[in-house]
Order: structure tokens, then sequence, then C-alpha cells
């Protein structure tokens, strides 16, 4: 493992790898994944389930991206979005998962500030603390960028009410907001997503750390005095491979709070193996 260890590394850059080969990968350089839990990681998916126990690795979840968010105004959409969340987070639950990221909402322009949406967020928001208490996952709400798309950017926007908060360092960035959201108090704090861009109206780039403008010193000196959890959210390995290495040229690693959790060469070989030999006898 790298030096820089008590961060942990989104599965999002290895998104073309099956699960099982993405932990392994992430076991390598950190004590703790993030499961994108879309696509082909997806928790619902037994194969995924079964790789996320042989690994043995902690993790995270962020739960599935959609359109609208958990806030969408129309009650089918809505109802499958909240059901959507509740099989992921409930595998979750059973797997071991530390807590849950969700993303509130994401609506065009004209819908933003509608009451409607306001009172559906609101009894969105609701619907996760019942899940919140229901699968006992903590739910940390993710800030997002772009106040024309969404309700969540500023501090001041949303009162979470017994739900945990994500800052997404990226996010804040572009709304020019990031020294604000670190003043919210620590103890509101439970996660923590690291990646770069080029600051205020810029795009959400995803960028290693010190390819863009954000200073991301004071940013982990607050996610670490509040407990909070650390990822590195990129959607390559070279970027994730960049931003340890910047991590450690600055000092801003922490090798000594390394928790004993990677598995051991022997062990992620013969799972290696296991998995091959599973994929041969289905071919067979």
């Amino acid at each position: 493992m790298l030096e820089v260890s008590d961060i942990g590394v989104s599965t999002g850059a290895y998104m073309a790898l099956p699960l099982a080969a993405a932990l392994l990968r992430i076991a390598e350089l950190a004590p703790f994944a993030e499961v994108c839990s879309w696509g082909r990681h997806s928790l619902t998916d037994p194969e995924n389930a079964h790789a996320i126990t042989e690994v043995g690795l902690p993790f995270t979840v962020h739960g599935p991206m959609v359109h609208d968010g958990v806030g969408g105004t129309f009650w089918g959409r809505h109802r499958a979005v909240r059901d959507m969340h509740r099989r992921h987070m409930t595998a979750a639950a059973e797997l071991g998962a530390r807590l849950y990221v969700v993303h509130p909402d994401s609506h065009v322009r004209q819908r933003v500030n509608n009451p409607a949406a306001a009172a559906a967020f609101g009894h969105a928001l609701e619907e996760l603390r019942n899940l919140q208490q229901q699968t006992g996952v903590r739910v940390v709400v993710e800030n997002l960028p772009f106040s024309w798309l969404s309700r969540y950017t500023n501090p001041s926007d949303l009162d979470l009410e017994g739900l945990g908060f994500t800052l997404d360092v990226g996010h804040a960035a572009i709304e020019g907001l990031l020294r604000l959201w670190l003043t919210v108090p620590q103890s509101a704090l439970s996660h923590m997503h690291l990646h770069d861009n080029h600051g205020h109206n810029s795009g959400d780039e995803h960028l290693a750390l010190g390819e863009g403008v954000i200073d991301v010193a004071p940013a982990l000196a607050t996610a670490r005095a509040a407990g909070a959890s650390i990822v590195l959210e990129h959607k390559r390995e070279a970027d994730v491979l960049a931003s340890l290495e910047y991590l450690r040229a600055r000092g801003l690693g922490r090798p000594e709070a390394a928790p004993e959790v990677v598995p051991g060469a022997a062990d992620r070989t013969a799972f290696r193996a296991g998995i091959l030999e599973e994929r041969l006898s289905e071919r067979g």
C-alpha cells in the first residue's frame, strides 16, 4: 500500500473492471473502497456481493445516480427511485457498508425553486431518514455543483435533520464556496470526496489533485478533525495514482493511521484463482 493510508478510493476509476478486480486493485492502494453501486458494480448483483465478502476490504457505498435524484416531483418516478435506494441500501447493510452516499437532486433550471419540487425533496429526505433507521446504514447527502440544477449547493440550502453529509470538495469549488463549506460544524461532516478542477464556474472535471486550483490541505484537515472518511473520486486509475503521489509528496497522508485491513498477497492470489476457476467452469 502507498503511504497515504487513511484515504479510500472510489471504484469509479475502475468501472471497466469487474468489481472483484477493482477491489483487489484498490486493496493495493488504500485501506478502503467506495463502491459505486450501479452498472457492473451494483451491489444488487450476487456476484458483486460475493466479491465484497471474499475480498474483505472495508467499504462505503455511493448510491446510484439518477435523473432528478431523490427529489423528483412525478410520484411514479419518485417511488421508483426510493425503492431503488431501498434495494441498494439493504444490500449495503447486509454486506457491512460503513455509509451510503446519496445525490440529492438534479433539476432543470425552472424547477429548482418550484414549490412542488421543494415539497417532494423534503418528503424524500424523510424517506431517507426512515431507510437509515431501518437498515442501520448512515445516509450522507452530497453537495452538488451548479445552483441552476440543484437546491443543495450552499451550506445554508438545506437542513438534513438527522442525515449526515458528504462534502464533495470539487463540487464546492465549482460554486466558489469551498471555504464556506469548511466552516460547517464538524459534527455534521461524515464523509468527503476529493478531486480537482479549475475552480469557480469550471466543469466537474474530477482531475487528479494538483492538476487544478484546489488547495486540498484545509479540506483534509477539516475532515480528519471531524473524524470523517475521505475518498479519492476519479474516473481513471492514472488520476488515482497521481493524486496519491501528490498527497505523499506534500506530507498530507497519515501512514501511521493505516488499519490492518488489506488482504495479504496469498489471499489475493487465491481469490483471483477462485474467480478464474468459477468463470472457466461456467464456460465449460
